[in-house]
């Protein structure tokens, strides 16, 4: 039952890798609900904090979280659910329940490629990640990023400006005032795709939530396209998840000597796939999704033309916005 799924979501670490050894060990979140501590404790699965939580048998919080879904239209998935998406149970760390926010509740057949780049995204790379996003998205594939400010909103409004479905993973709960500068994206993103977070509706923002975000960015994806990346970057962080996941890499090349571009250089160096425009990306999938991905589709809109019209120089403003930008920085 979802109550019992949330329960056991509270107890546990976020990013635990306890949710699948206790599950496999005990049976469901109900039977572990009433295994004795002590039984737990013996197991050697939980840690201390974990344990602490576990023992703690109120249901208050969960009803009040049930409550608040339900009042601002967020969906519970839980491990256990047929919407909760397989390429999550694959890795070591599965969330033990999804909030979903939006239309596009199940995101499992679909083509969904992760689009990334820096918060303080150079012109170059806000024309490429927009560009990107619109084209993939135009052409049947699902982009998916992370909402920041920079790389991540670019690919998003990029998506969002053709009609296509975009997926925004939140490093905190969907309630929570997370950069009020993309207040109105995520509104859209929910509009025409989903906002996604393991984390409660009200839960705050930390330091290593945007870390433990990034596992959920590359595992929902096929692959993820590094936009540009310097050389001490988060992206690079979520590039890491990737090829943990065994998950494509891709990455735009830059300027040489360009710093914004040091870290993408490097992952080049090391393998990763080049791309110079979004049809070395629908080679990978189209034969997987022919009944879907259509690159032809993706050539005939002129987003050049849509670009310039929608960001002319008089109201394009991409910088990140003083406040919220210090805000992100201090916590990442």
């Amino acid at each position: 039952m979802i109550r019992y799924w949330t329960w056991l979501s509270l107890c546990l670490d976020a990013g635990s890798s306890h949710l699948v050894p206790l599950l496999e060990k005990f049976g469901t979140p109900k039977d572990i609900y009433k295994t004795p501590i002590k039984t737990l404790q013996d197991s050697y699965i939980l840690s201390a904090n974990e344990l602490k939580r576990i023992n703690n048998k109120s249901l208050d919080a969960v009803y009040k979280i049930i409550d608040e879904c339900k009042e601002t239209k967020i969906d519970i998935i839980p491990y256990d659910s047929d919407l909760y998406p397989s390429s999550l149970r694959d890795i070591s760390n599965p969330p033990a329940c999804l909030y979903f926010k939006g239309k596009l509740k199940d995101i499992r057949n679909l083509p969904v490629i992760c689009i990334i780049g820096s918060r303080k995204i150079s012109e170059y790379g806000k024309l490429v990640a927009w560009s990107l996003g619109g084209r993939l998205t135009y052409g049947g594939m699902t982009v998916l990023s992370g909402g920041a400010m920079g790389g991540d909103a670019l690919a998003h409004q990029g998506a969002l400006a053709v009609g296509g479905k975009t997926i925004a993973v939140i490093p905190c709960g969907l309630n929570y005032n997370y950069l009020k500068t993309n207040d109105f994206l995520r509104k859209q993103i929910a509009d025409c795709g989903c906002l996604i977070s393991e984390f409660p509706p009200n839960a705050p923002l930390y330091k290593n939530a945007f870390q433990l975000r990034n596992r959920l960015l590359s595992a929902l994806s096929l692959g993820v396209i590094v936009v540009e990346a310097p050389k001490k970057s988060g992206t690079l962080i979520t590039v890491r998840h990737a090829l943990d996941q065994g998950k494509d890499v891709f990455v735009v090349t830059g300027k040489p000597n360009d710093p914004n571009y040091e870290g993408s250089h490097a992952l080049l160096k090391d393998g990763a796939k080049p791309i110079f425009d979004a049809d070395d990306v629908f080679c990978e999938y189209t034969h997987k999704y022919p009944h879907i991905i259509d690159p032809d589709k993706a050539k005939t809109i002129n987003l050049s033309k849509l670009y310039r019209s929608l960001y002319t120089p008089k109201v394009m403003n991409f910088d990140d916005p003083v406040e919220d930008n210090k805000k992100e920085e201090q916590i990442s």
